[in-house]
């Protein structure tokens, strides 16, 4: 007779769960309409595995078109507008009386009385990117209105409308803010096509992960699984992400995972739940079955087990995984385990000595040098480890290139760290920069003294290197002293190493609204009604994150 080392009533159920009940319970059916006039289509479902987040909410194709009309989802007033050139662009927060929100972002534009309060606002501030919180009596709207248009605004791929319905976190928006999967709405949504299993890796404690390629494979020990799944459905793309996965293990289940709603400041957790490594390098998600210490929230229930198989030698087992879409539609895989023996689960090699440093995932850790600091927080790391800290001499740059790095999970950090590096000589504009070969990314950089410190989320080479380029200013629609035949001016503003940190732009001595996509770093002026007849000067002030200026006057001749 089979023995089978894990007790049924340590069963491992991985769920995404809503951290109060308020939240807990399904969304209102037919309270919220779609907010666009076409059929749903998908171009990213709800909880996609994304490099360092969960997506919040749904991609809604609008036909590779930007200007589509978008309505409000039902009743309510806008609460919250937000510009970015980055993240989601054009914002609009609408909130409901029955409490939740709905977010459209990625937009053109605004319609109506919502598009007149933003740019008097962004003429008020003069900035284009700008945060709004409006009272409930400032601007309601009611269901079906068009409030909006689809666009490709902020880190857009391309045009769509992000949809989100979320409890919470106006103010903030991320803080206390749950997001929550707008399909448990009932929105009329089309799936008859079954989800597609990609791919099963094995993951042993002790050797390399490998493939499940064929009906039966052997393993030594203890290990884990990955899978990684997709869905498609009428109208979507090929490769979104599936509802939910669940692993039977000789008919008993073992791990289930479903993402119905998460916090949005607990979504960089994603990291943890992947092959991350795997991930980075192909964006295929396997998600793993193992826990992590560091992965919990009230949204993530401890595993019972760690996610980890431990059968007993000799003995073969039959292992069942099951895709399901938010239709229900199944797909399984089985395949059998043939476990040939006992082998004590590995660890990472020990890279014990100088400049490293066994840290706690829950607890802060500080290290100071003559050269350079950190200050690790706590709940940094998912898991103890130990990371290799150390400076060395290099005359490429004004101080030594620091080295920090773990020595076994090779998952980014949870949260940020801080980071000081001292000046081998003092000179004006110095930054933190990650070194990657030849490209150098720059931080935004604190001074005191001779040292230099930055906020860093990323594992690597770090150095100071001196910035001291103005931005760059081209034309694009326009040359100097010609005639300009449209309303529109385009520019186009870079910098070459901290980044553009603000602009301004003056037609004829007044400020005037300059929009500005990060994407293409193009800046686009609406100048109907504001040119003159004739000679028109257009001066375009900008200064990067080290404080350098670039300020160049134009004249454009306008019939």
């Amino acid at each position: 007779m089979r023995r089978f080392l894990f007790l049924l009533s340590a069963v491992v159920i991985v769920s995404v769960l809503l951290p109060f009940d308020a939240c807990s319970q399904e969304l209102p059916e037919g309270y919220f309409r779609n907010p666009l006039d076409m059929d749903i289509g998908l171009s990213a479902t709800f909880a996609e595995f994304r490099m360092g987040h969960f997506h919040a909410g749904l991609d809604l194709r609008t036909g590779g078109a930007t200007g589509q009309p978008v309505h409000a989802a039902a009743d309510g007033y806008v609460a919250r507008v937000s510009i970015s050139p980055w993240g989601g662009g054009k914002i609009l927060y609408i909130k409901h009386p029955n409490g939740y929100v709905t977010v459209y972002m990625h937009l053109d534009g605004y319609a109506g009385a919502i598009g007149k309060a933003v740019l008097k606002e962004q003429y008020a501030q003069q900035r284009y990117a700008i945060s709004k919180l409006f009272g409930e009596n400032e601007i309601p709207v009611k269901k079906g209105q068009v409030v909006a248009y689809s666009g490709n605004s902020g880190s857009s791929g391309g045009p769509h409308l992000h949809f989100e319905i979320r409890r919470g976190g106006l103010e903030d928006m991320h803080t206390h803010a749950v997001t929550i999967n707008p399909l448990l709405a009932g929105l009329p949504y089309v799936d008859n096509i079954k989800p597609v299993i990609r791919g099963i890796r094995l993951y042993p404690s002790v050797g390399d992960p490998f493939d499940v390629v064929s009906e039966e494979v052997t393993v030594d020990g203890p290990f884990h699984l990955g899978v990684y799944a997709t869905d498609a459905a009428e109208g979507s793309t090929a490769k979104n992400g599936v509802d939910r996965l669940e692993i039977y293990v000789d008919g008993s289940l073992f791990f289930k995972y479903t993402t119905t709603a998460f916090p949005l400041d607990s979504s960089r957790m994603s990291n943890a739940l992947i092959d991350y490594p795997l991930f980075s390098q192909t964006r295929q998600a396997y998600l793993l079955t193992k826990a992590l210490p560091g992965a919990r929230g009230k949204w993530i229930p401890v595993c019972a087990g760690g996610g980890v198989l431990r059968f007993s030698p000799e003995s073969v087992h039959s292992v069942s995984v099951r895709a399901f879409d938010i239709k229900n539609n199944l797909t399984e895989k089985t395949f059998r385990v043939r476990c040939m023996g006992e082998v004590e689960s590995g660890k990472w090699t020990d890279e014990s000595g100088k400049n490293t440093y066994a840290v706690s995932y829950n607890k802060p850790l500080k290290i100071t040098g003559e050269e350079m600091k950190l200050v690790f927080p706590a709940y940094m790391l998912y898991d103890d480890d130990r990371v290799k800290c150390y400076p060395v001499a290099d005359v490429r740059y004004l101080s030594p290139l620091c080295t920090v790095r773990p020595c076994g999970n090779q998952l980014p950090p949870h949260v940020a760290y801080t980071l000081s590096i001292k000046a081998n000589r003092q000179t004006d504009r110095l930054v933190v920069v990650r070194v990657d070969g030849s490209r150098l990314t720059a931080y935004k950089t604190g001074r005191d003294g001779d040292w230099y410190t930055a906020s860093v989320r990323e594992w690597g080479q770090f150095a100071l290197a001196v910035d001291d380029m103005r931005p760059r200013i081209s034309p694009v629609n326009f040359k100097e002293g010609k005639r300009l035949k449209s309303n529109i001016i385009k520019l186009r503003i870079s910098d070459n190493l901290s980044g553009v940190e603000t602009y301004n732009c003056y037609l004829n001595g007044e400020w005037i609204l300059a929009e500005f996509d990060g994407k293409s770093a193009t800046l686009t002026i609406d100048a109907k009604g504001k040119m003159k007849s004739g000679a028109n000067k257009l001066r375009v002030e900008v200064v990067d994150a080290a404080g350098n200026v670039a300020d160049v006057t134009y004249v454009i001749q306008k019939t």
